[in-house]
Order: C-alpha cells, then structure tokens, then sequence
C-alpha cells in the first residue's frame, strides 16, 4: 500500500515508519516543528508539510494515490495545552478535519488514528475499558476527543473506515535504538529519567498528593515496538473489517517513583531525585485495560518496563554521541 504517515518524523512516527518501510511506499508527512528529518527512514519518502495546509494535503494525496493514513501529528503535552489551548485546537482538531475532508475528496478510506488514554480524564479505576465516561481534564485530551468524534461522524457518509487507539504512556526505542524520543525538550517520564541518570543530573517529581500508594501519579506504560505491531495488525484488520477503538496498554501500572526506582535499580545508579509541585492537568491514575484490543487485533504487548526502560537507555546514549 501507499501509507501517508503524519508526525512521521516524530517520536512515534519514526519508529512505525522503520517497521512499516520494508513492505509498503511510506510517505512521511512532518511539518519539523517537533520532528527531525534525520530520524526518518531514507527508505520512505519525505515530505515537509502542515496538516493546517488543506491545499498541500491534496497535491499530496493526488500525487502519491495514498491507500491509508496513520494519524501521528499532534501537539501533545498536557500542560502546554492547559497554557495554549488555542493552539492545540487549531493544530489537532481543525488539522484532523483537514486530513478527513481531503480523504473523502481523494477516495482514502483507511485511517488509524492516535488518540490518548487522556480522553478518559481523572477515572481513579484500576482497568479502564474502552466504554468508561469520556471526561477530559485537560485541553489536550479534549482535542483527542474532539477528534474521535469527527472520525466517527464520517463514517456514515463517506465509507471511512477507522481504527483508533487510545496509547498510554509510550516509552521505549526501536530495535537497533536508532529512533526514539529525540527532543530538546523531552517531557516524557522515562526518557527524563535516563537522561537525568546519564547527565548525572537531580530527576524531579511532579507532584506527592495523588491518590497511590506512594502520592506520586500512577500510569500504565506501552513500549513504542508494540504501538507499531498494533499499527501493522491495524492496516490488514482494516482490510477485512470495518472499525475499531480500542486501547493500547499493558494492565498494569507503576507509579513515577516506582518507575524512577526500577530505573536506578535496572541501570545500576544512585538515586538522585526531589519531589516539586504537580503539574495542571495531571489526573491520579491511568492504567487501562487491553481485553478489546487483544479480541479484535490479537495484540498484546511483548515488552515490559525494564525493556523501554533499557532501550530508551541506549537511544539516548547514542543520540549524545551524535550530538
């Protein structure tokens, strides 16, 4: 197939394009604004444009007769978008509109979409499912919403056929750590955490009031190889059936002072951390459920903590040599 990949030269986005390259025409669609060309396969063909530009995004589809696209680029940390919801408005919502009209117009009936485990907001459950009340506590988790509903409204008039995956917190490295997270700015929790250890720097904790067994915020955590497979059982499960929303996560979660412990304990490190305030829009807990995803695409995750924790470990240490 011809796959348009948005966000392709992001975090996640790199990592699906280096599995997907082998086998289909991978169009990587990136604007650069937090993606890095030189982490985008040079097997797939590279493409500097916003999804804001409606005009683009046409030339693109018609020149390159895309078969699917998978949905990557969005803004996506949650307490810029407390700060700057307009922006995340624009950028998600109304470039996701943007994305489905010029599908209709091109006859692309394929999308897989990531949405987030923030649509769920403050839930305080042990499993979350997929039918649980959608309430976002923040703006970033709105526009993901926003989003799935406009997905699923233009199913009914235009034969879209969707896959939405609802990620978790996504950690970890491709095969050969050659892509992964690789932004100045990381706000992810354990690329902070490598990178405080390698830097020997002091790691801060956001927050020791939420309602876990040690007050720091309880997450569920998805190694970015498995939200891949899930993108590959995707494109052939959309090739047979209809549509699906599902989670992607591991049922099981850790907390960020467990995770920062594993980390120091797995790496073989002092512990070196302080604790400061918490951050606007951080709910207590998020640790979902997989049953769907397994029933419908047969997946399940292969990696655990301690393998994005080590992979991630050694992404950035080559990215500090390259730098």
């Amino acid at each position: 197939m011809n796959i348009l990949v948005t966000g392709g030269a992001g975090y996640i986005g790199s990592v699906v394009v280096d599995e997907l390259v082998s086998k289909h025409k991978v169009i990587v669609y990136d604007d650069l604004s937090t993606g890095n060309k030189k982490f985008v396969n040079k097997k797939s063909i590279f493409v500097n444009g916003s999804i804001l530009d409606l005009n683009k995004l046409l030339v693109i589809f018609k020149k390159y007769k895309i078969n699917a696209v998978i949905h990557l680029a969005a803004k996506t940390v949650v307490g810029e978008s407390v700060n700057m919801p307009a922006f995340y408005y624009e950028n998600n919502v109304i470039g996701t509109f943007n994305l489905l009209k010029t599908m209709v117009k091109s006859g692309c009936k394929k999308i897989i979409f990531a949405s987030s485990a923030a649509v769920y907001g403050n839930l305080n459950k042990k499993l979350i499912l997929e039918s649980e009340p959608k309430n976002p506590c923040n703006p970033y988790g709105s526009t993901k919403l926003c989003c799935e509903s406009m997905i699923h409204d233009f199913t009914y008039s235009n034969n879209l056929k969707y896959c939405i995956y609802r990620f978790f917190n996504v950690s970890g490295a491709s095969k050969k750590a050659d892509y992964g997270m690789a932004r100045d700015k990381l706000t992810l929790l354990i690329p902070l955490i490598n990178q405080s250890i390698i830097l020997n720097k002091k790691f801060f904790i956001f927050g020791k009031h939420f309602n876990t067994v040690d007050k720091t915020a309880l997450r569920d955590y998805v190694h970015v190889l498995d939200l891949a497979n899930a993108i590959i059982l995707g494109l052939k499960f959309l090739s047979k059936n209809k549509s699906c929303c599902v989670n992607l996560c591991s049922n099981k979660g850790y907390t960020v002072k467990q995770v920062y412990d594993i980390a120091t304990k797995v790496l073989k490190k002092q512990k070196n951390f302080m604790y400061k305030p918490s951050r606007a829009g951080d709910p207590d807990v998020l640790v979902g459920s997989n049953k769907k995803s397994y029933e419908i695409l047969k997946w399940k995750p292969k990696y655990n903590l301690v393998d994005m924790i080590k992979s991630d470990y050694l992404f950035r240490i080559k990215l500090l040599k390259k730098n």
